[in-house]
């Protein structure tokens, strides 16, 4: 397989415009990802020293979309605004703001309600939710995974939960086995969703 930069796995936003790269030196997907990598260990240093605020708004998704993706691309933390780019993945681009708050809201309120001693079956739909409105141009899998982590480091004595380690690799049988999951969920059907993070996260679930 050639390592071509603008080379996607399957279910990821196509990424046929690299205009906004700010790194000339990255020719290369894994240059890509390695650069992008370093960047989301930085948001998660951010993290680690608190003073997040609410976690549940539209404004701190942009924030830390921005501190994962803000070295390598323009285009970081600014929500969605070319319809070239989406493809049929997520939500129009003028739909954005509104669902993305919507998400926030309802989500917000959930959790207030959630059995916060159970929280696969939170985490399975709120990450789901993220991904179905893909606010941002890239990135947001793991923009959404992380948005996850967030809620239960900010909000419970939990430590963040395991997702698989190989999720950008196009052939990986973790990734399809994640996609699979997620377009079950796109049908309302969450268990296969919720047992993917049951078998990663033993240790929540025994």
């Amino acid at each position: 397989m050639t390592d071509n930069i603008t080379d996607q796995p399957d279910g990821a936003t196509p990424l046929e415009d690299i205009s906004g790269l700010l790194r000339d030196e990255i020719t290369t997907r894994k240059q890509l990802n390695a650069a992008e990598t370093l960047n989301i260990l930085s948001a998660e240093d951010w993290i680690e020293g608190g003073h997040l605020g609410d976690v549940f708004t539209v404004e701190f998704y942009k924030k830390l979309h921005n501190r994962m993706y803000g070295e390598v691309w323009e285009w970081a933390g600014s929500l969605c605004s070319v319809t070239e780019a989406r493809s049929n993945i997520g939500v129009a681009p003028e739909m954005v703001p509104m669902e993305l708050g919507r998400v926030a809201m309802n989500y917000h309120e959930e959790w207030e309600a959630h059995d916060q001693e159970n929280l696969i079956p939170f985490i399975a739909s709120y990450h789901h939710a993220l991904v179905r409105v893909h606010p941002f141009n890239n990135g947001n899998g793991r923009w959404s995974r992380l948005a996850c982590d967030v809620v239960i480091k900010r909000l419970t004595n939990v430590k963040p939960i395991i997702w698989a380690s190989d999720t950008l690799n196009v052939d990986s049988d973790e990734r399809k086995h994640y996609i699979a999951a997620l377009k079950r969920a796109d049908e309302l059907d969450y268990q296969p969703l919720i047992d993917y993070l049951k078998e990663l996260n033993t240790s929540l679930t025994s």
